[in-house]
């Protein structure tokens, strides 16, 4: 891939790349204007975050999409906090302007201090605790209370402790029930079924929605059916699917019994890129997703480290999806050198690291 691509990527400078950023703390970054403001600026960059590198955002033609472009040795830069993928500059300006009147709407409905509603007006008997975050500059806001969830629609996951979805979610919201996901609302098919009319009301009214399953996404939603919904209030759509299984690819026994009916216009829509086409088309601001199969404990451990990052470490989109990618570099990379010390093999890099990636706006924080 760096050979084929040499003749683009020698016409750029990239030193800038390899440069690390002075670290700075988040009260400076934000320069507040009143004494509130100034308080919360005695914050400083959690700790584990990254600083505050490049953000790098890579437009490339759908044939060029389908290379882990992430993996690049120009893009291993310590000077680089994010990397990021788009459709097109335009595609990615129109994501920024949609962004302006959802960010103002969210400050009309926060005015007063009330935390969102939850299904059957839930936030009468839950209480809240504030979630104290300065943003950094240029970065937008995502309302941690209007989260929405689908966890294993086909309750297909097993009982172990990597294929157990629903018992990793369950984890998820009690680990972070204090501040962020008292609010959350969704399905986990162990304890009912998700009809596609939930889903879609799900998807339509989420500041951001988690997918968590065994098969593909748009095997539980067709997707001539989501091309029509508005999901600009969406901000962050973050999909955990793709699981492969040894005996069905990528595909639950539903999807099986259903692909027999499906449309043969529909089959190439289910790839992971057109799958990031159709949300973008729809509104959502940022795609999380993997750009290929991937097993059920890098699926469980991918969801940790992402929550982790948005949640406990304050990161913004991009750098959550950057930090699990360099993490999961270093760990191969390690293994990789013990077991070259014994086989005389030079080490190499999996292909998982760079499996998880993010399409749209890498500068969105969860507030």
């Amino acid at each position: 891939m760096e050979d084929y691509l040499n003749p683009v990527l020698s016409q750029f400078d990239f030193s800038c790349f390899s440069q690390r950023p002075p670290l700075i703390s988040i009260g400076e970054a934000a320069r507040p204007k009143d004494k509130e403001e100034r308080g919360a600026a005695d914050k400083t960059v959690p700790a584990g975050s990254p600083e505050q590198g490049e953000f790098v955002v890579v437009f490339a033609d759908k044939l060029l999409m389908e290379l882990p472009l992430e993996a690049l040795a120009v893009l291993q830069g310590d000077g680089i906090s994010s990397v990021s993928r788009d459709f097109s500059l335009q595609v990615f300006y129109t994501r920024l302007q949609r962004q302006q009147p959802v960010e103002s709407d969210n400050k009309k409905e926060t005015k007063g201090g009330k935390p969102a509603k939850g299904k059957g007006d839930q936030s009468k008997a839950i209480k809240v605790a504030p979630v104290n975050c300065v943003l950094p500059p240029h970065s937008l806001p995502v309302d941690t209370h209007n989260f929405k969830y689908i966890v294993d629609p086909y309750n297909e996951g097993g009982d172990c402790e990597w294929s157990s979805t629903a018992e990793i979610m369950r984890k998820t919201l009690q680990m972070y029930s204090h501040q962020f996901t008292p609010l959350w609302e969704g399905v986990i098919g162990s304890e009912s079924t998700c009809s596609p009319t939930e889903l879609e009301r799900l998807l339509v009214n989420c500041s951001s929605f988690i997918f968590y399953g065994m098969g593909r996404f748009l095997a539980h939603i067709q997707p001539s059916r989501l091309a029509t919904l508005n999901l600009a209030e969406c901000q962050m759509a973050i999909l955990f699917d793709l699981v492969q299984n040894s005996t069905l690819p990528c595909q639950s026994q539903q999807e099986v019994q259903e692909s027999k009916f499906c449309s043969k216009t529909h089959i190439p829509l289910e790839t992971p890129i057109q799958c990031a086409y159709l949300l973008t088309l729809c509104g959502a601001h940022s795609v999380m997703l993997n750009q290929w199969s991937s097993s059920a404990r890098t699926n469980a451990q991918n969801m940790e480290a992402i929550m982790e990052n948005l949640l406990k470490k304050e990161l913004t989109s991009g750098q959550s999806v950057h930090t699990l990618l360099v993490s999961t570099t270093q760990i191969y990379e390690r293994e990789a050198a013990c077991s070259s010390e014994v086989d005389s093999v030079e080490p190499w890099a999996s292909p998982s690291a760079f499996n998880f990636i993010i399409y749209g706006l890498p500068n969105l924080v969860v507030t």
